[in-house]
């Protein structure tokens, strides 16, 4: 069963190997701009309680759990905990693993991301933060920057939404925290800047938590708060807590623990173009310029992934370690859900994995 699992891998790989990263399209159906409010596509909305109905005949939940571990296999969680479908807003197929329920909390990890992702655009909807290209600077004038690295002063929250800031901050992960931020981010300013901001993406989990201090200056509330009042509670989402770091203010990188259904909630919002009974929580001029512009193996947005492998092709999700994904399919009116955990096997595959980027 292990060679076998393996040479299927392998395969996969070779695959990952020859896509050409730039050359994909983005077969998202919506066009990366809009004009005004998104309309009630669906009419369903589970604030409250969602609804069942009888699964499509093209929806092969055994073949998306298979795919999902499968890749698991290579970024780790392949152990299924939970998945769960929606098809136009209702529940089509629900299925618990590992002594999880649809009550219990599980842990969501770098899905945290895109929460904060949401909370930049609902923050721009209510005119706090006028655009993605404001200066990350301008919120917080205290900070000092270093001689020579003026073009630190450039950096814009479109930069940090993509990963591509030019600051170099994971050898300095571990000592990071919200008081720092708090402060001033005149300890972020200071880090080592490698490269001009927007010129190469690499991965950062610091950038989430500039932006919850963006937001928390912005809009004069704690981010917890602020996301309670306009996301979590319009949109029935009871089960979430966060981390918090000393001060307060949660780890915009990881620490948010939600239900798997409440996890559907949230990719739902997205399916629905921000838009949640009448409301337009999210702009949806924001929301469609989520999805990564690349549809590629390794394509990224705005603290979105997407990793397109059939049943997948023209999707994109929120992903964190460990196999917890919220997966939007606009093409085919879906959103999967899937927590999970990692076997044994997972770490000697993965390391094969992250040779191509993966993870």
């Amino acid at each position: 069963m292990t060679l076998k699992i393996t040479a299927w891998s392998m395969s996969l790989l070779s695959v990952f190997a020859l896509w050409n990263i730039q050359a994909q399209p983005n077969n998202i159906p919506e066009t990366r701009s809009y004009a005004g409010d998104a309309p009630d596509k669906y009419r369903v909305w589970p604030t409250e309680e969602f609804q069942t109905k009888r699964k499509p005949l093209n929806v092969n939940a055994k073949a998306i759990k298979m795919g999902l571990e499968l890749k698991g296999l290579l970024v780790g969680g392949s152990k299924t905990d939970s998945l769960l479908i929606l098809h136009k807003g209702k529940i089509v197929h629900e299925a618990y693993f590992n002594g999880y329920d649809k009550n219990k909390p599980h842990v969501q990890f770098s899905v945290t991301k895109s929460v904060v992702s949401a909370l930049v655009g609902i923050a721009m909807g209510e005119g706090y933060i006028n655009s993605v290209q404001d200066k990350v600077a301008a919120y917080f004038p205290k900070a000092v920057i270093p001689e020579g690295q003026e073009n630190k002063k450039e950096m814009t929250i479109e930069h940090l939404l993509t990963m591509t800031s030019g600051i170099d901050t994971d050898p300095h992960w571990d000592t990071f925290t919200g008081e720092a931020l708090q402060d001033g981010a005149q300890w972020i300013f200071t880090l080592p800047q490698k490269r001009a901001p927007g010129t190469k993406f690499r991965y950062d989990n610091m950038a989430p938590s500039i932006l919850g201090g963006i937001i928390e200056k912005a809009t004069g509330q704690r981010l917890l708060d602020y996301a309670q009042q306009k996301l979590f509670g319009p949109l029935g989402m009871t089960s979430v807590t966060w981390e918090t770091a000393g001060d307060g203010l949660p780890f915009g990188a990881f620490g948010i623990f939600m239900t798997p259904r409440d996890m559907a909630r949230f990719g739902y919002l997205y399916l629905n173009l921000g838009r949640w009974e009448g409301k337009q929580i999210i702009p949806a001029d924001f929301v469609v310029k989520t999805p990564p512009r690349s549809m590629s193996v390794m394509g990224y947005g705005y603290l979105f992934w997407n990793y397109t492998l059939s049943p997948f092709s023209g999707s994109y999700e929120a992903q964190g370690m460990n196999g917890q994904n919220i997966i939007i399919m606009p093409k085919k009116d879906l959103v999967i859900v899937r927590t999970a955990q990692t076997r044994p096997i997972d770490g000697a595959l993965a390391k094969l994995g992250s040779l191509f980027g993966m993870g």
